[in-house]
């Protein structure tokens, strides 16, 4: 591919060739769009249900259910990457519906920050930085369980 002076990229292959490849490419992005999109649907169910029964459970004065789905979010993703990557046991057009689409419908960082931000304009510094604190560090030791349990180790 080269970059065309119009500012649009364009390939030299011939127009039939093209022409097939862009069909293949668009329906292959469709296809993975649709994978991405059910998961999303699902996860997002999955939050609203959990969101739920952590209020009725838990209370409402600190937001727990977010605190909850972001850490179990996290463990589910470092499991997920880790026995994928491990034992290559998950089919790569599963993987994005399920990292991507289930995992990105069910955690939330749009209503973690929401909430933090909520939280010190309340007047609760103190709690507001608990939340902050535990999120990130709760998350990150989620993500390393979760990679341990699924069977792999990151090294650099």
């Amino acid at each position: 591919m080269a970059w065309g002076t119009t500012g649009v990229w364009y390939n030299a292959l011939s127009l039939e060739r093209n022409r097939k490849f862009s069909q293949g490419t668009c329906v292959t992005l469709i296809t993975h769009a649709v994978i991405v999109a059910v998961g999303g649907a699902i996860g997002t169910l999955g939050r609203a249900g959990f969101a739920a029964l952590a209020s009725v459970w838990l209370g409402s004065g600190f937001p727990w259910s977010t605190l909850a789905v972001n850490v179990i979010g996290s463990f589910v993703f470092g499991a997920i990457v880790g026995w994928s990557r491990g034992q290559g046991a998950i089919h790569p057009a599963i993987e994005p519906a399920l990292l991507i689409g289930l995992l990105g419908g069910f955690t939330t960082y749009s209503s973690y920050a929401f909430q933090s931000v909520e939280i010190l304009e309340g007047g609760r510094p103190f709690v507001a930085l608990a939340y902050i604190i535990a999120t990130n560090v709760a998350a990150l030791m989620a993500v390393w369980a979760g990679l341990r349990v699924g069977g792999i180790t990151i090294t650099t």
